[in-house]
């Protein structure tokens, strides 16, 4: 596959793509064993960045020539231009919201106390969740994580920042407005909150941070494929991509692919557009795709729908740490993910590692079904995400869990 695309965004509702400039950006695969530096040399390009111990790089290129010459490279199995797109979450319809003024009740057992409802919706059970088993490691690639959060910091066994590079992986305001909609720092906290819900529902779990999106909820395709490599190089198992677009990035699904030969299996959400739709990365085959549901299981009325959704959990009103050393609650399937991501890590917790495509076959029949209240969406939900009887069965057979 060697094509020129688009990038990745956030999860949006509406998005633009910028105008290449003179000077391109050019993400490629590279055959094994093949060095980007000899890639730079060949062609006369700058060497922009590369992941380490995995095929990817991105140079700076400044004509079409020697693109079209990098095209018919056996040394490069696909390349594409690195633009950015897109418009931060809360720009969908239905408006998901964020909010704060929650009591100052930092610890997991009061964020659990205050998310009770929508932690009995999942069937979550906190014996289970605070049992011995082995060590499961799980990748957000999001914003960062607020450095005032200390307890969620003190799961982390590595972190990188691919929007700052060799700077921390925080989720701070930086003043920015990145999409030009007048309002600087949108997503800033988004990180955060996520690695919280994940925190309460799989307190054993361990976190691996990748900064892929800035504070105003942008990422590239580039820094989502280094945050995926990342990933993999770090020996996590899961991955909680909370990021998205309506337009096709065919590099991405290679990338997915090659994640799936490496073990690391990705959640990521169906997206906030309230239409029969579904953003990459959540619409490639071998991602878990996660819709959003209100309190009583219906869908929220923001979610997206579509027979590629896997499985549906809460999207409205969890509470979670933010990054200014608070708490705070926001919706979204943003936040929907991680509610998933969590129940996977947790299972996986509880047996052996376990190929990612048998993880989501195990998930498509873990639940039960969203039919029967949502007859206009049959068949466009997935199932209900089911803490208990998800952990029976990716721990069946052969693997029993607790």
């Amino acid at each position: 596959m060697k094509k020129i695309a688009s990038g990745l965004s956030f999860l949006v509702a509406a998005l633009t793509v910028s105008v290449a400039d003179a000077q391109t950006n050019i993400i490629c695969r590279l055959n094994p064993g093949v060095s980007p530096t000899t890639i730079a040399t060949r062609y006369s390009l700058t060497l922009l960045d590369y992941t380490p111990n995995a095929p990817f790089a991105m140079f700076s290129a400044t004509d079409d020539q020697t693109i079209s010459n990098m095209q018919n490279d056996p040394a490069i199995v696909w390349l594409e231009d690195d633009c950015s797109v897109g418009a931060p979450e809360d720009e969908s319809k239905g408006k998901p919201t964020k909010g704060g003024g929650l009591p100052a009740v930092g610890d997991r057992t009061g964020l659990q106390r205050i998310n009770g409802r929508l932690l009995s919706q999942i069937d979550w059970n906190a014996k289970v969740a605070n049992s011995a088993g082995r060590v499961v490691r799980v990748a957000i690639l999001d914003t960062g994580l607020a450095p005032k959060q200390k307890a969620l910091w003190a799961k982390v066994d590595l972190s990188m920042n691919a929007v700052e590079p060799n700077s921390p992986a925080y989720d701070i305001p930086h003043n920015m407005d990145s999409n030009g909609n007048g309002i600087k720092d949108q997503a800033v906290g988004h990180g955060t909150m996520v690695a919280g819900i994940i925190d309460q529902i799989s307190p054993k779990s361990r976190f691996v941070i990748a900064r892929v999106a800035d504070s105003d909820g942008l990422a590239s395709g580039w820094s989502v494929i280094k945050g995926l490599a990342f990933a993999v190089t770090s020996n996590a198992e899961v991955a909680n991509v909370s990021l998205g677009t309506l337009l096709e990035v065919p590099a991405l699904g290679d990338v997915v692919d090659w994640c799936l030969a490496n073990n690391l299996l990705i959640v990521a959400p169906i997206g906030n557009n309230g239409a029969e739709a579904a953003c990459y990365p959540s619409r490639f085959e071998s991602v878990v795709c996660v819709g959003g549901l209100d309190v009583l299981n219906h869908k929220a009325s923001f979610s997206n729908f579509n027979q590629v959704c896997t499985v549906s959990a809460p999207a409205i009103g969890f509470a979670s740490q933010f990054w200014d050393g608070h708490l705070a609650y926001w919706s979204g399937t943003s936040f929907a993910s991680p509610v998933v991501a969590a129940v996977v890590a947790e299972s996986l917790r509880h047996t052996s590692p376990s190929a990612p495509d048998t993880i989501k076959a195990a998930l498509q029949t873990s639940g039960p079904s969203l039919d029967r209240l949502n007859p206009k969406y049959k068949q466009k939900l997935g199932v209900l995400i089911d803490f208990s009887r998800t952990i029976k069965k990716v721990g069946s057979p052969g693997n029993p869990g607790p």
